[in-house]
């Protein structure tokens, strides 16, 4: 019996099975040999359940360790929208209301999506939560959080700041120091079964939260506290713009305060004016006028080319540099000794002595003071203010810089120079973190920065007496003056630039400013204020000065600073030859 051929379709089957068995070979190769360990992480992932554990983050303190922002247990109320009773959405707005602070008519909304979830409020208080979980309604949960709180307010806003609705830090302190406030976030996994609840023979792996580290900062809340009413106070006084204070310890250069008028609700970001920096004591510099002339001052007298005494022929307005430089009053020809041009703030007398000093000179010792240089404080965005370089000068450059005019920096740079002054010639950059203290419980405390001699301690204490004149009667800083302390510092008045104008400086528009030390032949504490524009007396004397007595003479009593005994020493501000000396302060001539 002969063989036939085989069928055609017999063979196109064959072929057929074969490559369906090559096809599910390989499939079994690529499953079992190369993506083996993919499908084993997925299946894994069916069967385990990764919880989330939150770090708790850290504290921020005051340098005594009173709390200004910590976190707390809280609780969100969410909603399924779809467990939720058509007819009863009217009845949970009306109890929800008043419990989440949200209007009836958003709930109905927001209980009436197609969808498992909607959220309806959240970091309210446990107790809050509870009260809505007795109400036992059906499709309303509740879920663990936490919440940023800032029990002080107001109080040192600009410095700490303020986070972000998902607890990361947005301003101050809080961003700066994100990092390590926030901590590490650890996990939990543990195996489920088909349905999804707990498999009671599994292991859980535990990957421990590490909570943030605690900030304690070097300012003081309570002289926060106060610097900020009496800033708040004035700017309407004065009807100013606004106002700026920095206190700094007189050694150490730690930042005691910090303040600014108008500061923001810390608790609620929406307090926060867009426009507006938020810690304008060190973002935001200004022209700072006659104060900053303690720095040409200074330069004089450790150049020696003058003492206290020294006599200078000064008229009310000289030509120089191609501008005229008036004194702020109309005066004749007089006889001034180098402490009277300092203390009745002699714009034509400092000019005299800063041409005696020189141009590169007195540059250097602006940049020793560091105007014009950032001072590193843990604070973001900073601003360096700015002087000049040198080899951008025109030929009236120098007529202005000696009195403050043409040069800017922030509050907290006039304070570094006063605290320089203070601590017999030594700049402390200055600080705001005291120490950082980790979840283990180490602490890290602050590096002080690398003192800098600008001037020799016999310079700073001859300067400091000088400084004395400006409180005395015939000075211009006699409203800063502190019964039974010796006080030492310096009115400015600086002219705004005029936009309206093009730019030119207003004949009425201001920054009015003033710092000083206390006591003045041992300081222990340095203040600077700033006055933005105020309309009711247009000098640092009439506005600034007198913040000054009312900021010194709270901390004086606080920080129990007793007054030294000493008394002032009496330096003339004129030769009072041919004038009528009856109708002159005592201390004048």
């Amino acid at each position: 019996m002969r063989l036939g051929r085989l069928d055609g379709r017999l063979r196109y089957g064959f072929a057929a099975v074969c490559t369906l068995l090559l096809v599910i070979g390989g499939r079994l190769v690529q499953l079992q040999g190369v993506d083996h360990s993919n499908y084993a992480t997925a299946a894994a992932d069916q069967r385990d359940n990764v919880v989330p554990l939150n770090a708790l983050r850290g504290t921020i303190t005051d340098r005594f360790g009173t709390p200004i922002a910590y976190t707390s247990d809280a609780q969100d109320i969410t909603a399924d929208p779809l467990q939720v009773p058509v007819t009863a959405r009217a009845h949970y707005a009306q109890v929800l209301s008043p419990l989440i602070k949200r209007p009836a008519a958003a709930i109905v909304t927001a209980l009436s999506g197609r969808t498992h979830w909607a959220p309806l409020a959240t970091a309210l208080s446990p107790a809050t939560a509870q009260k809505i979980m007795d109400l036992q309604l059906v499709g309303i949960y509740e879920q663990a959080t936490t919440q940023r709180q800032y029990p002080s307010g107001s109080t040192a806003a600009n410095i700490v700041g303020t986070v972000h609705t998902d607890g990361s830090g947005a301003a101050g302190i809080e961003s700066e120091f994100n990092s390590q406030l926030a901590g590490k976030n650890g996990s939990m996994r543990f195996a489920v079964d088909s349905s999804g609840g707990t498999n009671p023979s599994s292991r859980a792996d535990t990957v421990p939260a590490v909570n943030g580290s605690n900030i304690k900062l070097t300012i003081d809340q309570n002289l926060q506290f106060v610097a900020q009413q009496y800033l708040d106070q004035a700017v309407p006084e004065a009807n100013a713009k606004g106002a700026q204070m920095a206190v700094l310890d007189a050694h150490t250069g730690q930042v005691l305060a910090l303040a600014a008028s108008g500061t923001f609700d810390a608790a609620n970001p929406n307090t926060i004016n867009p426009n507006l920096p938020i810690n304008p004591t060190v973002m935001s510099a200004f022209e700072p006028g006659s104060v900053q002339k303690s720095i040409t001052f200074a330069a004089a007298l450790q150049q020696r080319l003058l003492t206290p005494q020294s006599h200078y022929s000064v008229p009310d307005s000289i030509r120089t540099g191609g501008v005229t430089v008036r004194d702020a009053w109309d005066h004749s020809t007089q006889t001034f000794t180098a402490t009277g041009i300092l203390a009745e703030s002699s714009n034509v007398g400092t000019l005299k002595i800063a041409k005696q000093i020189g141009p590169s000179t007195w540059y250097r010792y602006e940049k020793l003071f560091g105007v014009g240089d950032k001072t590193g404080i843990e604070l973001p965005g900073e601003s360096g203010g700015y002087v000049p370089p040198i080899k951008d000068w025109s030929a009236s450059t120098f007529a202005n810089l000696p009195f403050g005019q043409g040069e800017s920096m922030t509050v907290l740079q006039l304070a570094s120079i006063y605290q320089t002054i203070a601590n017999n010639g030594v700049r402390i950059p200055p600080r705001i973190v005291q120490s950082v203290t980790g979840a283990d419980g180490s602490v890290k405390v602050t590096k002080q920065p690398k003192g800098i001699r600008v001037v020799s301690p016999q310079t700073s204490r001859t300067l400091r007496t000088m400084l004395e004149s400006v409180i005395q009667p015939g000075g211009t800083g006699v409203k800063a003056a502190l019964p039974g302390y010796r006080v030492a510092g310096k009115t400015g008045t600086a002219q705004q630039p005029d936009p309206a104008h093009g730019g030119a400086y207003s004949s009425y528009k201001n920054w009015d400013t003033f710092a000083g030390m206390v006591p003045a032949d041992d300081p222990q504490f340095v203040v600077a204020i700033m006055v933005d524009n105020p309309a009711h007396g247009v000098e640092g004397g009439d506005v600034a000065a007198p913040l000054f007595h009312h900021i010194a003479a709270y901390e004086v009593q606080h920080a129990q600073i007793a007054p030294t005994g000493s008394k002032s020493v009496h330096v003339p501000l004129e030769d009072c030859a041919g004038q009528d000396r009856r109708y002159l302060p005592a201390n004048v001539c």
